[in-house]
């Protein structure tokens, strides 16, 4: 039997795979999509998606190493094969340093996406947030107030806060959108100035944020994101300047 007869019919085909171990693990991922298995789902026993592919165990396997890599898959041990919650930002975070070497995602091309996603993203939130969104988000810049100077710590608790917004706004996509370039901001955060009083600032920045959508005021919230963006890249470009 052939190994792609078995993906037509479940339908487990991927286009131009380059070896057979891509070819499953894609195969895979479209299976799980078109049975609609959520996280926690188990898939097939090993012995039954060696009949699927009808390839043998070790490219399955390897197939398998390559999704639990990528958080697709989990593999618990006399239990079976299970999907995972997808953590987009897990999985960007680990692809971001190549992502900013090798795709030119510099500073001024992340603000120019940002000014335009974020500012939306504020307002939209500001009209559709939860009181649990509310509770995460000052719970983000309280932590950024107690991190101030440790700054890794406060640039991932800031970093918290615009994924937070994200999903504060009801559509799942923004979230998507903004994991994309949370991490690369991470890798590019050496080119702000800095210093622990303008940290203090961008924390009144966060929380003016805050104080328009927890009011419910989206073209406030929507000035306040503008404002704090604005302020970013001047830090950036005055850094540059000093240089």
């Amino acid at each position: 039997m052939s190994v792609s007869q078995p993906f037509v019919q479940l339908p487990l085909v991927a286009e131009k795979p380059s070896t057979l171990v891509d070819q499953i693990a894609q195969g895979l991922i479209r299976y799980i999509a078109a049975k609609g298995l959520r996280p926690g789902d188990r898939l097939p026993s090993e012995r039954e998606l060696v009949r699927m592919v009808g390839a043998s165990r070790l490219p399955l396997r390897e197939a398998i190493s390559v999704l639990k890599g990528l958080g697709v898959l989990e593999v618990k041990h006399g239990k079976g094969i299970f999907v995972r919650r997808l953590d987009l930002s897990t999985l960007f975070g680990k692809l971001s340093p190549l992502l900013r070497v090798q795709g030119g995602m510099d500073l001024p091309a992340l603000f120019e996406v940002r000014m335009h996603l974020e500012t939306s993203i504020a307002q939209i939130a500001a009209s559709r947030r939860e009181s649990e969104h509310l509770e995460r988000l000052q719970a983000s810049v309280e932590a950024m107030q107690d991190t101030l100077e440790d700054r890794p710590s406060y640039v991932r608790h800031d970093m918290a806060f615009h994924q937070e917004l994200a999903r504060a706004t009801g559509n799942p996509i923004f979230h998507v959108l903004m994991a994309t370039i949370g991490d690369l901001l991470c890798e590019l955060q050496f080119m702000y100035r800095d210093s622990v009083e303008i940290r203090r600032l961008a924390i009144a920045e966060h929380q003016a944020i805050l104080e328009a959508v927890r009011q419910g005021q989206p073209e406030q919230a929507r000035q306040a994101m503008l404002q704090h963006l604005q302020n970013a890249i001047g830090r950036v470009e005055r850094k540059s300047n000093i240089q």
